[in-house]
């Protein structure tokens, strides 16, 4: 018996039968052609083109039928990447410019898109490559004969690789042939992690050598809740690890039943726990869990793929779904909040030094406002039903909101021309992400409807820490008496305009910031889908007045030490079995 260490990223337990999944990645050489056996290799191209994309089709379907079309998105995107676009195009054009063989010029435009997206601050935007290089390499495996591992043979396994390509994951998934998934590295917000966690298939990232030690037919355990992966445990170990999918499938049901209960403390204060998502089908991960409307559509996704990005009608359809979906709760649209690495050929702006302070966001698109204004147009036709908000990312000035206003106001001057407007009024909010943008909130009352807190950038432009450098990790902590206070202070001046606030960054969806923010006075908040019915089951069992007494005495503490010690200690103290999991998770 062997374990092994990762990180879980879609709870439960599972025992199957292994399968190492081959990627086959390939070393590909440059390897130079006449220049008459251009026209040749230009339609060996374009015929693996039509393989994939008929590949890419088939999948799309099988998807649709078992997920939704919203689901399917994912592999739509990618069959878009290959139908007659910027993609394809260049890879024919150093086909003919270099004289070379398809594999190589297709490994080279890899390459430069690779280097665009590593050079993206955001994780989840920059993990999006994998898409592009599923597309890629399937593509070469089409200009060959030894196209992809058999599907058909996969059946009933737990999964493992080094990675695993989003279109063979949404296929064998939607099949239902994966009951875990294993991998050497991955990424938390990849398209194969969301599929997973949204099909509540067991799964652990990071493992960094399970591809060296399982083997095919290896009976694995995968605990996705500790995230260790057993490679053939003994009669024993399994007989345990029985016992506690059984204990985790009875508390899984538990909180099945908390989000049964009202939205109220147990001391009757009202609270509200809405769902942050990126992809349109987490809608649906979302209505199961109990949120009540969407606080955070994060909308980059879309502007992955330009007919998208392009297209009003397109994005009439997805939000028009979604709202229609949630109604009346709110759906909490967020403008692209992407810079000008996250955005290909779309702009011609110049490279900068400092991208994460930098032209990005709202910045960006008051610049090329071209792009600005689809999505605007796009969300404001959409509001059909009357439950769709519009929020605006990395706001600094008041000025930057009267010109959006100037704009949302032609776009929809336009859309009454053409008689797509409806008859409904959109409510707007801003992002606080910046610590500027909290001194102007007493300037806001007549600008703005509603804001959201994005605690993730806010600390990390507060306290002056990348939060994604391992070296600064110590620094970035929501502890921090700073955070504290400008929290407190963001409510206090949100109250006295007489708006909603909704905090929608990670501290609304773990267990004791949230309970802080709690006791702040804040009463909307929005998480991921799997964080809502544990915050739920907290708040339903902690008394808002007590929680409150507790966090009112932070501001006296001078460091991030002390608080949280101290909120920690003072909450068990008074509710010893709150946070304590069932046994042996």
């Amino acid at each position: 018996m062997k374990q092994i260490k990762g990180k879980p990223v879609s709870s439960g337990i599972i025992i199957g039968k292994a399968l190492v999944y081959n990627s086959q990645k390939q070393i590909v050489l440059k390897e130079k052609i006449h220049r008459e056996a251009i026209k040749n290799e230009i339609y060996r191209f374009n015929n693996a083109v039509r393989i994939t994309k008929a590949q890419l089709k088939k999948i799309f379907t099988n998807l649709q039928k078992t997920m939704g079309k919203e689901s399917a998105l994912i592999i739509e995107i990618q069959y878009l990447l290959v139908k007659e676009g910027n993609l394809v195009n260049d890879i024919r054009k150093l086909i003919t410019s270099e004289s070379v063989k398809a594999e190589w010029a297709i490994k080279e435009i890899e390459k430069k898109y690779s280097d665009v997206f590593s050079k993206i601050p955001d994780l989840t935007f920059r993990e999006r490559s994998n898409d592009l290089s599923d597309v890629l390499v399937r593509l070469i495996n089409n200009l060959k004969s030894n196209i992809y591992q058999n599907e058909a043979d996969i059946e009933d396994v737990i999964l493992v690789a080094s990675d695993i390509p989003p279109s063979i994951a949404a296929n064998l998934m939607s099949k239902g042939k994966i009951l875990g998934l294993v991998l050497d590295g991955g990424g938390e917000t990849s398209h194969t992690v969301i599929l997973a966690r949204t099909l509540e298939i067991p799964t652990i990232l990071d493992t960094e050598v399970a591809t060296e030690v399982i083997i095919n037919d290896d009976v694995v355990i995968v605990d996705g809740l500790n995230g260790e992966v057993t490679v053939n445990p003994t009669k024993s170990f399994i007989a345990k690890a029985l016992v506690k999918k059984e204990k985790y499938e009875v508390h899984k049901e538990k909180l099945r039943q908390v989000m049964k209960l009202p939205d109220v403390t147990r001391d009757n204060h009202h609270f509200r726990l809405c769902g942050n998502i990126e992809l349109p089908f987490e809608s649906d991960t979302l209505l199961s869990y109990g949120a009540k409307g969407i606080g955070l559509y994060r909308t980059e996704f879309l502007f992955m793929d330009p007919s998208i990005a392009f297209s009003v009608d397109q994005q009439y359809m997805i939000y028009k779904n979604i709202a229609r979906k949630f109604f009346p709760n709110p759906v909490v649209i967020r403008t692209f909040d992407v810079g000008r690495d996250k955005s290909y050929n779309y702009f011609r702006n110049e490279k900068e030094n400092n991208p994460a302070l930098g032209t990005m966001a709202v910045r960006l698109f008051l610049k090329d406002r071209e792009l600005f204004k689809t999505q605007i147009k796009a969300i404001l036709k959409a509001n059909e039903t009357g439950n769709i908000r519009i929020l605006f990312p990395m706001v600094t000035e008041i000025e930057e909101i009267y010109t959006i206003k100037d704009i949302m106001h032609h776009c929809k001057e336009e859309l009454k021309q053409e008689k797509k407007l409806p008859h409904k009024e959109i409510r707007v909010g801003i992002m606080i992400e910046i610590p500027a943008a909290v001194r102007i909130i007493k300037y806001l009352k007549d600008e703005i409807d509603f804001f959201s807190i994005g605690t993730n950038d806010l600390i990390q432009y507060l306290l002056a820490v990348d939060r994604n450098n391992s070296y600064l990790s110590y620094l970035y902590n929501p502890f921090h008496p700073a955070v504290i206070d400008i929290l407190v202070e963001i409510l206090a001046e949100v109250s006295a305009i007489g708006k909603e606030v909704t905090v929608c960054g990670e501290m609304a969806g773990k267990t004791f910031t949230a309970l802080m923010l709690l006791g702040m006075g804040y009463t909307h908040f929005s998480m991921t889908p799997l964080a809502i019915a544990e915050i739920k089951r907290i708040f339903t069992r902690v008394h808002y007045s007590y929680v409150k007494k507790t966090v009112n005495q932070l501001t006296e503490l001078s460091s991030k030490t002390e608080i949280e010690e101290f909120l920690v200690e003072t909450l068990l103290k008074k509710y010893p079995d709150l946070f304590i999991k069932p046994p042996d998770f």
